[in-house]
């Protein structure tokens, strides 16, 4: 995980095989400690497994507690 200036997070980035091409496709941001997190989410009736996750967790946890963040590329609006 790189340290790049931001006292108490930490980023990583991997090659998820995500994209055809060659190159990070997936980060990963880490707090060192519970942090609150917020969310926007589509607002589209029909939503993809991953969104619908999302909500539920962050809902469940009251926005509190939060950790880390994976985010891949190629998001749509799910």
């Amino acid at each position: 995980m790189a340290d790049v200036g931001c006292p108490g997070f930490r980023f990583a980035g991997a090659r998820g095989g995500i994209k055809h091409k060659a190159g990070l496709d997936v980060a990963l941001i880490a707090c060192d400690r519970p942090a609150t997190a917020a969310a926007v989410f589509t607002s589209n009736r029909v939503k993809a497994a991953p969104v619908r996750l999302s909500q539920r967790t962050l809902r469940a946890a009251g926005g509190a507690g939060i950790r880390g963040v994976v985010v891949n590329s190629g998001n749509a609006n799910a």
